[in-house]
């Protein structure tokens, strides 16, 4: 079909405590550090094809590691108005990414959490089908006007509206389901659903709606270098 985009399927790493254990993870066309993500990645055993950010917190053993291997560096100061999460999202569009999975060990930071959210709810980004492991929770973006089936990961499901209100959301699989209904993201109303069936389907029709699934990943914690 005319005008159809290849599937490119990105990983990102993010900075924090270092990442020793992941779970399973589809194949990536690319993998994309963020800072210390770098740190991160070598200890999963992934080279990244780009490293990005102010390399401030990237440890001296793994700076000489990226220099050796060649690895494009996209550097930016220190002093700027984006984290380091975000120039590595952004370069996703720089990349024609149409999936991307974003890994996060957490790091127990309220601002640095919320940091990540914002950032993956970026109406910018709403061509990238995106997801996100964040600490042990699995986390799901959708932009509407979309569609996503999930699988039951975790028995817990939250519904968080963010950039304003989602609307039309109608789910099905959960004890609590909504049908063609609006979530604010001042309301609590979505936290802490119960998803009853193997698989569930949540549509949205207007507005970002963000997906968490806590204690997804058991396994996956940051565990200090």
């Amino acid at each position: 079909m005319s005008g159809q985009r290849n599937e490119k399927r990105v990983l990102v790493v993010t900075g924090g405590s270092i990442l020793r254990s992941v779970p399973v993870l589809d194949s990536f066309d690319m993998v994309i550090a963020a800072d210390s993500g770098v740190d991160s990645a070598f200890a999963l055993g992934l080279t990244p094809n780009v490293v990005i950010g102010d390399l401030d917190s990237v440890s001296d053993a793994g700076l000489a590691r990226v220099r050796a291997s060649g690895i494009t560096v996209l550097s930016s100061p220190t002093d700027k108005d984006f984290t380091d999460t975000e120039l590595a999202l952004s370069h996703l569009l720089d990349a024609d990414a149409t999936h991307a999975t974003l890994l996060s060990p957490g790091g127990g930071r309220l601002d640095h959490a919320h940091g990540v959210l914002c950032a993956l709810a970026n109406p910018l980004l709403a061509s990238v089908s995106i997801e996100a492991v964040i600490d042990t929770a699995h986390v799901t973006i959708l932009h509407g006007r979309t569609s996503r089936r999930l699988p039951r990961r975790s028995p817990i499901t939250s519904l968080h509206a963010m950039n304003g209100v989602a609307r039309g959301i109608t789910t099905t699989g959960f004890r609590w389901n909504l049908s063609g209904e609006d979530l604010a993201p001042w309301a609590g109303r979505g936290v802490s659903n119960e998803m009853i069936a193997v698989e569930a389907d949540i549509v949205v029709d207007g507005g970002t709606l963000v997906v968490i699934q806590p204690f997804s990943h058991s396994a996956l914690i940051g565990a200090a270098p």
